[in-house]
């Protein structure tokens, strides 16, 4: 195809970075040099592409001025970040936000540069992670005691058998596990080794020397099934949306949803909890993939969400691109019928998972259930264009619409429910607050599971302090 949009288009959660394919240079008009006589450095080619690209790419484009010559423009700025900093403030401002206050501003606080240097940790793809997998957060309801909130699959903590709800006793021999230890406790999980020792939900102790390590996501975390006398709810964890495909067979996730959904199929499961409380994003393709598993007769073959674009993106589509084409459901779960589906959501739920949530709004009963008051907000998505060798534009290209029309969701989606994200309880345990509720909604307030697993402990999230961030993982059309 010649259309600029042959590589992979993203819904950006936050910044993490990712290899994306490159694209024909030719596509796009180069800058034009001032006087025609193409003296400009480098450098200052650089910066004239970022312009030109952000420009013609833009979702609001034509909120962003036209600089002739260019030079007059870029030639203010030293390096590619400040001056998409200057372009990204010229985006209509928004500064109503109930859930996100603090995000008064531009509604481009999205796009980025990516540094594509071989040696730059920021061209790791987008089921990669380094580090040890490990977010924690102190707990002011147990003196400030530090918790394990989550663990990402493949990462070297899970490998060891650290859990959610296991307190940390110790780091690198401190003993001083509290939230006045911050800074210090802050330094050891930075470190590119750590011994930590920990006491799990059962009373155990185990000290772990772990390695800081580029891992493999396995966001998979966990299906099975409540009962509560008839009432059969399905439960399903994914805590990114990762490759289907990897090393050529299909990924752990993909094989992990297939299973989870056979079970469902054969207990005729009508409803479902899809918790996706620190689910930042992913691949679209993946997200699409589970949609296509939980939606139901009403919603198949109907539109799943639309692309709204520029008119420079609207040109090429009428033109016959087909990278923005509408989305449609094509059922894949052998007759599965779902009528309810809550969602277990936080402010961690970003982008692909907001498309999820959204796109399933027409055909269902769709609820959620927050230990905050939203999802993150990013109804807008982007592909990576490349400006050099080294440097890389992403720039917000598109918005997300529902069959029903519903977008502009910059402050998140509404929890219609909220309760207590319980880090002191395993995922999938029906006595965890979040999916205690969720369960209550659909009926089955007694629902027992074959696995399940229980703490007498009670937790206050007010009184979390997290630790560290759990990075989102964005969305990218592949």
């Amino acid at each position: 195809m010649k259309n600029i949009l042959l590589g992979k288009i993203i819904i950006l959660a936050t910044v993490i970075l990712f290899v994306g394919c490159k694209k024909d240079l030719k596509d796009i008009d180069p800058p034009p040099r001032p006087g025609g006589d193409g003296t400009r450095t480098a450098a200052q080619q650089v910066l004239d592409s970022v312009y030109s690209k952000y420009k013609y790419l833009s979702y609001w484009e034509s909120s962003i001025e036209v600089a002739n010559p260019i030079s007059t423009l870029t030639d203010k700025y030293d390096d590619a970040d400040a001056l998409l900093g200057y372009l990204m403030s010229q985006t209509p401002q928004k500064t109503n936000y109930i859930y996100h206050p603090s995000y008064n501003g531009p509604l481009d606080r999205f796009s980025w540069i990516e540094d594509l240097s071989s040696g730059s940790d920021a061209s790791s793809r987008a089921d990669v992670a380094d580090g040890y997998g490990l977010y924690m957060a102190f707990d002011g309801d147990r003196q400030d005691s530090l918790f394990v909130m989550f663990v990402e699959g493949g990462s070297p903590g899970e490998r060891a058998g650290i859990k959610r709800g296991d307190r940390v006793l110790e780091m690198e021999g401190d003993k001083n596990m509290v939230y006045a230890n911050q800074s210090k406790v802050d330094e050891y999980i930075e470190r590119k080794t750590l011994n930590i020792t920990v006491q799990s939900i059962n009373g155990s102790k185990k000290t772990h020397n772990l390695n800081y390590d580029t891992y493999d996501i396995q966001p998979f975390m966990l299906g099975k099934v409540f009962t509560d006398n008839s009432t059969k709810v399905g439960y399903i964890a994914l805590s990114s949306f990762e490759e289907l495909r990897s090393g050529g067979s299909d990924s752990k996730m993909k094989k992990g949803i297939d299973s989870t959904f056979t079970v469902f199929g054969a207990q005729q499961v009508k409803k479902l909890i899809v918790d996706l409380r620190y689910n930042g994003g992913g691949y679209v393709s993946s997200a699409i993939y589970l949609l296509n598993k939980i939606i139901n007769s009403s919603g198949d073959k109907k539109v799943m969400f639309k692309y709204d674009v520029n008119k420079n993106l609207e040109r090429e589509r009428n033109e016959g691109s087909t990278e923005f084409v509408d989305e449609i459901f094509e059922r894949n779960n052998n007759g599965l019928e779902v009528t309810d589906v809550v969602f277990l959501v936080s402010d961690y739920t970003a982008s692909a998972s907001e498309i999820v949530i959204s796109a399933l709004m027409p055909y269902m009963k769709v609820q959620l259930v927050g230990y905050e008051k939203s999802t993150y907000g990013k109804p807008v998505g982007f592909f990576r264009e490349d400006i050099s060798d080294d440097v890389g534009l992403w720039a917000a290209s598109f918005k997300i619409i529902n069959a029903q029309g519903f977008t502009d969701y910059w402050d998140g989606i509404t929890a219609n429910f909220q309760a207590n994200d319980n880090i002191h309880k395993l995922l999938g345990d029906p006595s965890e607050d979040m999916t205690q509720k969720g369960l209550s909604l659909l009926g089955a307030s007694n629902a027992r599971a074959s696995a399940r697993v229980t703490s007498s402990v009670k937790t206050n999230r007010s009184q979390i302090r997290e630790l560290n961030k759990i990075p989102r993982r964005n969305m990218i059309k592949d």
